[in-house]
């Protein structure tokens, strides 16, 4: 856990220091740095560090830069503990993570436009919701390899720990989103979704399923013991919920693009902390289902807590620049914009995997002798369509030739495992194995 961020230089720019940073600015000085602060979205931790134009200091560049930023700031619905409202604002880096995710993730585009195959989207969507699961969970501390979290949600054993039952209770959670998406927003659904992701894993089972009940829930600094976060009173968690799903259910009167309101949602659940337990987790899966209500079904495929979790200490101080700045929300949204651009192009580097191994696959039963011609044609489509469905007849009409012929041909390949033999009515079919593609490559 990161500790908490240095205070800023508080207080206004006088009036001479002000003629420097304007002067400065004029001549071109300051252009770059202020736009690069804006970029990165520095806190004045690492802005400090910028290289400065002669005669201006660090101190007053920073109250320049929050003069500045104070001018297009845009209000949210969350407020703070003191009542503040959290504000954000709308730079260029943030509209071009936008951009893309729109380009990329969009309604508009289904999981074949976007590059995979039929065959593969049910099993990568399987893949993506365990790999989303186990990380959303490692993010909060369960402790296990991927490997033995996949292998256990795979065969449907049992879990044999806590860390486990946490994976289980993420995959389960989000799949069952996913069959809900015309559900509303409402307390009585947080609850259950924070039921579902923390049953049999919390210290007091009396913490599943239900609000927090007292004032003493604090986010501390484990190597210090430091406070970092005090959540909101306990008092006002049933009216900020209320308002939280109010504010979910309805776009509101002027747009604000459906990814900055699911990083705002996230951001809220999480900064309320209306749990004893399992705040994190719920945050997660409002998002998603934020998302997927919104049409971005292509990121059902996108396991973003597992970018979120390579990149912890930034996620956690995310959190905590917002609270220190004045309420701005800014760094936690470009953040998470980050984190959903860097997670989409993984998917887009998984896809051009996978096209060029089955590219090469082919390329193999192409050249391979030990299948005939009609052979080599039927794999390389099945390794086109894993959904392929074969018969004897079909494959009799395919290459016009006897009955007992195409029969030989299909016999042979399940034979030598590159094809499962099964029945409809009387009548034989044969599909591709899940491991065709592993088969061909030995």
């Amino acid at each position: 856990m990161p500790k908490r961020p240095e205070p800023a230089p508080a207080g206004d720019l006088s009036a001479e220091p002000l003629g420097r940073m304007v002067a400065a600015l004029h001549s071109g000085g300051l252009s770059e740095l202020f736009r690069r602060a804006n970029r990165e979205y520095l806190y004045w931790d690492r802005f400090k560090h910028l290289p400065m134009p002669e005669g201006v200091e660090p101190a007053d560049a920073w109250r320049f830069v929050k003069v500045l930023r104070g001018i297009d700031r845009k209000p949210t619905a969350v407020r703070d503990v003191h009542g503040h409202t959290f504000t954000y604002m709308l730079t260029e880096e943030m509209q071009r993570c936008l951009h893309l995710i729109d380009r990329d993730a969009g309604g508009r585009i289904t999981t074949t436009d976007a590059g995979i195959p039929g065959y593969a989207q049910q099993r990568y969507l399987i893949s993506s919701l365990m790999e989303e699961a186990i990380a959303s969970s490692q993010i909060e501390g369960a402790s296990t390899t991927r490997k033995a979290a996949k292998d256990m949600l795979r065969t449907g054993r049992r879990p044999k720990n806590r860390a486990e039952r946490m994976i289980l209770n993420n995959y389960r959670t989000i799949s069952e989103l996913r069959e809900m998406p015309d559900e509303p927003f409402s307390p009585g659904l947080i609850v259950q979704i924070q039921e579902w992701l923390t049953e049999d894993t919390l210290e007091d089972p009396a913490d599943v399923g239900r609000l927090r009940e007292t004032d003493d829930i604090l986010v501390h600094d484990n190597a210090t013991g430091t406070v970092l976060h005090v959540p909101p009173p306990v008092a006002s968690i049933p009216a900020e919920l209320a308002r939280l799903c109010k504010w979910a259910n309805d776009d509101g009167p002027e747009f604000e693009h459906p990814i900055l309101r699911a990083c705002i949602l996230h951001f809220w659940l999480a900064y309320l902390h209306p749990f004893a337990d399992g705040n994190g987790r719920t945050a997660r899966a409002l998002f998603y289902f934020y998302l997927l209500k919104r049409g971005y079904r292509l990121l059902e495929f996108v396991p973003i807590s597992r970018v979120i979790l390579r990149r912890r200490g930034q996620y956690d101080r995310a959190y905590l620049y917002a609270e220190s700045d004045d309420a701005d929300m800014t760094y936690f949204l470009v953040f998470h914009l980050h984190c959903i651009e860097k997670a989409l192009k993984e998917l887009w580097t998984y896809i051009g995997r996978r096209a060029q191994r089955d590219r090469e696959l082919a390329n193999v039963v192409s050249k391979d002798l030990s299948f005939n011609y009609r052979q080599r044609a039927l794999l390389s489509r099945a390794i086109a369509d894993r959904d392929s469905v074969f018969t004897v007849e079909s494959h009799r009409a395919s290459h016009n030739v006897s009955y007992p012929t195409a029969r030989d041909d299909l016999l042979d390949l399940a034979e030598r495992g590159y094809l499962n033999k099964g029945k409809e009515g009387r009548a034989f079919v044969f599909t591709p194995p899940e491991d065709l593609g592993e088969l061909l490559g030995r």
